[in-house]
Formats: structure tokens, sequence, C-alpha cells
């Protein structure tokens, strides 16, 4: 069962595949018990198949973190802008982490970290009619109460890890969907470019010099620029510039 909370449906899950495979497979149910909300949130204690960017694999131990799915049909947003989804999410992230005294910046495209471990991952899939996007569905893995995680390259970090204290995984949620309240209302009201200049402020790397890594070496420079399509513009420590979609390159940390 679903209830309502502020502008948004909420429904709770003890388990599922992800909550965006969830969502996206229940949207026509979702919505239509949903009524007048303006946005869907489908979060679960536990995931067994959750995703994250480029196909890898969500790791989360069931109760200890916040796995959610926050569901939109924006008004007019151009598939040309859809990055800004990407950023207003972030960016709530980012100020709810700071609400709850934990500091955070952005690593390009959308992973939160805090110092150089990561701290949260996103995944934005979308359904397009046209030139417009019709529905968002926006996948939020942020690690909350965990402590022990499965050997991988990147060690993750969690907020109990970070303050020494645990957090209600509801109120953290609670937290981050009033604070994407605020950066979804910019992102509907046309407002890319507040919203892209606070992006950029939070950026790990802008305008500092760092070791990047594409496909053939390593490198160092300096991001001058997000572009509105979310490409990513370095300028090398030769004076030549780079850009690069999706994928094509990555921060050396």
């Amino acid at each position: 069962m679903g209830y309502k909370s502020s502008e948004y449906y909420i429904e709770h899950l003890d388990i599922t595949d992800s909550t965006n495979s969830y969502a996206r497979g229940n949207a026509a149910r979702l919505w239509a018990a949903a009524g007048d909300a303006e946005a869907i949130v489908v979060y679960a204690d536990g995931q067994t198949a959750g995703r994250g960017q480029r196909g890898n694999v969500w790791q989360s131990q069931t109760g200890e973190n916040l796995l959610a799915s926050i569901v939109v049909r924006p008004a007019a947003l151009p598939v040309h802008s859809q990055f800004a989804l990407s950023q207003a999410i972030a960016l709530a992230l980012c100020a709810a982490m700071g609400y709850m005294n934990v500091n955070t910046l952005l690593k390009w495209p959308n992973d939160i970290y805090a110092g150089e471990r990561k701290l949260a991952g996103i995944l934005v899939e979308l359904d397009c009619c046209g030139p417009l996007v019709e529905q968002a569905v926006i996948g939020v893995g942020l690690n909350v109460n965990q402590e022990h995680f499965a050997p991988m390259d990147k060690v993750p970090v969690s907020m109990k890890m970070l303050t020494g204290e645990a957090c209600d995984v509801e109120e953290v949620l609670g937290v981050l969907l009033d604070s994407f309240s605020y950066y979804y209302s910019l992102l509907e009201s046309g407002n890319y470019p507040l919203l892209a200049a606070d992006y950029k402020a939070h950026l790990l790397g802008y305008k500092k010099v760092m070791r990047y890594r594409d496909s053939v070496s390593e490198f160092d420079a300096r991001i001058v620029n997000v572009e509105s399509n979310g490409y990513l513009c370095l300028q090398c420590t030769d004076g030549s510039t780079r850009t690069y979609a999706f994928k094509e390159v990555e921060l050396v940390i």
C-alpha cells in the first residue's frame, strides 16, 4: 500500500529486484493511485538486482541504506536538456547531506562523493515522446548505515561511517524529497542556467587540475564547463581542450 506525503505518492517495499525496474513496470498503477500527486516515490529495504550507471551492480545490505526511485512527468522538458534531471537530483542529494552534516561533492556526471569515497549513485531512465521527456525514473542508492562492503575498486563510504551515528533511513528520504522539490521546481520553471551554475559549484575538479583517464592515456586537466547535454569539457595542462560524452573519460581517484 502507498500513501501521500506532500506532493509525493510513496510506496514502500520490503524487497524488490530494483526500485527503478519496479517503478517502471508498475507506473500505470502507481500514477492511478497517486491521484493529484506530482511525483511517485518507491523505496525498498533491499534489492536483489540493484543497478548503477554503466551496467554496474549496486550493492547494499538489506535495511541499511536508502534505495529509492522518484518518478516524475516533466511538463515540458526537451530530450536535449535531459541532463538537467541528473543535475537536480545530484544537487538535492548534496543539499540533503549538508542538512545532515555530511559534506559532499559531485563527481561527473552524477556520483556523490565524500572526500575520495563514493557515498551515493544515481541512475536516470527516461521514456520520451517525440522531442520531450514523457516520464523519468530517477534511481538513488545512498549508503546510510552500512559499514562493511564487499571488496571493490573504489571503496564506498556511508553516512554512519562519516558521522559516527546511525541515521533513520525514512528521515533521510524525507530530507532528500524536500531538497528535490526545490531543484525540480527550477527545472519545471525552465531555470536551467541556475541548475547548471549550482551543479558546477559543487563539482569535484571544477577549475582545479586533477588526473583523468580516457581510452588512450592518463592526463592532467581541469573542468572548464559541463555542456547542457552533460558533456564534460576539459582544459589540459598543455593548453588543449577536450570534450567527452558519458563513459569516455573518468577522474582518477
